[in-house]
């Protein structure tokens, strides 16, 4: 295996700029949001071992990491599988292994693999009849279908909107659109619905009414929607946050870290996160078009998805305007599989952009 070295301005380094700055943004707010220091030198430890990995990626051709697809693919599914029957159970779903002081989510290492194979194949085959999605989704389905029994819908429903953007970008001709949409009509209430864990319809069903169980199924959203209300136009200030200094907002270090950032920094620094989100999602876009090669831009648009996917879910969750599904903020949530993962996935992007007119 040849290593390569590549002139630094081949890259997009405004790319670059926009996930650092994010990053930072993370490790300060969850400096203040973390109950404990410990947490946030855990975060403060995978920062360096993230950004080493998405460099580390930089040294292979884009023809190398292609290579990787069906080995990637494979070990996910093993440790799928393996983390159901020996995993750490955390909120009631058995998707980490524990590794010392650490832990590790499959689930972050199924998403590089299943991108990097449903490219391959889209790539391969136009999408003009229905038996060409086939092969796409029985290669998705032991992924999500391990993931959903952990359970962990929120995992689940990011590897679908991978999927469909994927499936998109590849031309999937309006027809189909309009099929797929009215499958989905009917087996959200037959079939996905009925199979819900009661929990993960509570979380549905009170989203229609929060104020119905204040302390209990609702209690999450309420105090997180105080938390953002209470921090006004500037916020009340790093570190003197009220409702999340108090332990009012649940989570408050993964699922609702935005609900503190919009409480200390206010509308002005909640705003500023999110388009900085806007910038890096239109970046990757960008990114994608300017690729010459299919393959090159259904990889890009696979991690584009699922970031943005999560990104929009997580903020909506915290606003009262979707269920609370378990998904973190990428960049800023504590989670060190995640943060490792998703610098991986941009590393991808940068490396497949950096080598879209090159053969090797």
């Amino acid at each position: 295996m040849t290593l390569r070295r590549v002139p630094v301005f081949a890259y997009d380094w405004v790319l670059v700029g926009l996930v650092l700055l994010i990053n930072l943004i993370g490790l300060v707010t969850l400096y203040s949001a973390a109950p404990s220091r410990g947490v946030w030198l855990q975060q403060m430890l995978a920062f360096p071992i993230a950004l080493s990995v998405g460099l580390l990626v930089q040294l292979f051709s884009r023809r190398q990491v292609l290579s990787w697809a069906f080995p990637l693919y494979a070990v996910s599914l093993v440790l799928l599988v393996l983390v159901l029957l020996v995993g750490r159970e955390i909120n009631g779903a058995k998707a980490w292994f524990n590794l010392g002081p650490l832990s590790f989510q499959p689930l972050e290492l199924a998403k590089i693999g299943l991108i990097l194979v449903l490219a391959k194949v889209l790539a391969a085959r136009p999408l003009e009849r229905l038996l060409d999605y086939a092969l796409p989704v029985l290669l998705a389905a032991p992924i999500l279908g391990l993931v959903f029994i952990q359970p962990d819908l929120g995992g689940t429903l990011v590897l679908i909107a991978g999927l469909l953007g994927m499936l998109f970008v590849r031309g999937m001709p309006t027809i189909h659109i309009v099929v797929g949409l009215l499958a989905v009509m009917v087996l959200v209430p037959t079939v996905v619905w009925p199979n819900l864990n009661q929990y993960q319809r509570d979380r549905v069903e009170i989203l229609f009414d929060l104020s119905k169980d204040p302390k209990g199924k609702g209690f999450q959203q309420i105090q997180s929607t105080i938390a953002i209300g209470s921090g006004g136009l500037m916020g009340k200030g790093f570190g003197a946050g009220t409702q999340t200094q108090l332990g009012f907002v649940p989570e408050r270090q993964t699922d609702f870290i935005y609900a503190v950032l919009a409480e200390e920094w206010g509308f002005v620094g909640a705003s500023t996160l999110m388009v900085l989100y806007a910038l890096l999602f239109f970046r990757l876009g960008r990114m994608a078009l300017e690729c010459v090669r299919l393959e090159d831009r259904l990889i890009i648009v696979g991690v584009l998805s699922m970031l943005a996917f999560q990104v929009v879910v997580n903020i909506a969750v915290t606003l009262g305007l979707a269920p609370v599904t378990g998904l973190t903020l990428p960049l800023v949530s504590k989670g060190g599989s995640s943060l490792i993962m998703v610098y991986l996935g941009l590393g991808l992007a940068l490396l497949i952009h950096r080598d879209r007119y090159s053969e090797v």
